[in-house]
């Protein structure tokens, strides 16, 4: 313990340094709700703060994504950084608050309160392998045994009930720049003599891309790979064991796979490519049942 201790001091001290911690009047510029709705651009990188700058938030804030330092709880959890969205809420003259949600399936999570009467918490919102994932998460607050929405969040509608709701926008993660073409674990759908192959490029501000390789004959309107809010184009094909040559068609313009490491000098036209090598299955292919 007292090694574990040691070095979760020494961690925070070289992060102290190296992340030059901000002011606590400044650091609440971070992630909003209407930063993930469609149409926004690339999201700027995530900063990372500290615990004590939640303890000093001085006004309630609309709900953000924002990655932390504890070093509080880095002894009993393992984990110095620690991330998930931001609740607030001003109640200088309230006895307890908690905000209640889809994220938790409605169980209210209770927010700790400042001496300036500020009530917060960060919840780790994740995918439920339970439930599937939605573009927007609802909840309320519970002040004092009361239900009210988020006076700070904008975004709200109503709860059918005659008062409002308010929602937080669904984000795991961030969008990944370094994201690059994988070779899928077996799913359903696989087929025995065939691997799953899920090609990708972070291009946020493409109209268009396309996959151009060996296996569909270099025809750049044989898979077209279809863009996500997040900026990244992804399409999943079928191919067998072997090693492939492709390229994306971004725009018009032929770019190699950002992130693949893997490139060869195509005899035939002289350009460089990206290289892919799908293995061989090394298990048995499971018959797995899937649902009509």
């Amino acid at each position: 313990m007292v090694h574990k201790a040691k070095a979760v001091a020494l961690l925070t001290l070289i992060l102290t340094f190296a992340l030059a911690a901000e002011d606590a009047e400044d650091w609440i510029g971070a992630f909003r709700s209407v930063d993930y709705e469609e149409g926004e651009e690339a999201l700027p990188e995530e900063k990372i703060y500290y615990f004590w700058q939640l303890e000093n938030l001085r006004k309630a804030v609309p709900p953000r994504f924002i990655r932390f330092v504890d070093t509080f709880s880095a002894l009993k959890t393992g984990k110095l950084l620690n991330r998930g969205v931001l609740f607030s809420y001003e109640g200088l003259a309230n006895d307890e608050v908690s905000v209640c949600g889809e994220f938790s399936h409605w169980q209210c999570v209770s927010l700790q309160k400042n001496d300036k009467g500020i009530f917060y918490g960060v919840v780790d919102i994740h995918g439920d392998q339970l439930y599937e994932a939605k573009p927007a998460y609802e909840y309320k607050f519970k002040v004092d045994g009361i239900f009210t929405h988020d006076p700070e969040n904008p975004d709200t509608v109503e709860d059918g009930e005659g008062s409002l709701v308010s929602r937080i926008a669904f984000r795991e993660g961030g969008p990944n720049k370094q994201t690059s073409t994988r070779v899928l674990e077996d799913s359903p759908y696989e087929e025995k003599e065939f691997r799953t192959v899920e090609f990708r490029i972070y291009q946020p501000q493409a109209e268009s891309v396309s996959l151009i390789g060996d296996f569909n004959h270099w025809d750049p309107e044989s898979d077209f790979l279809i863009k996500e809010r997040n900026g990244t184009f992804r399409v999943v094909k079928k191919l067998k064991p072997g090693e492939y040559q492709y390229n994306f068609l971004v725009d018009g313009k032929i770019v190699v796979d950002t992130y693949n490491p893997l490139t060869v000098l195509r005899e035939d036209t002289g350009e460089i490519s990206s290289a892919l090598v799908v293995p061989t299955r090394t298990g048995v292919l499971e018959r797995k049942k899937i649902d009509p």
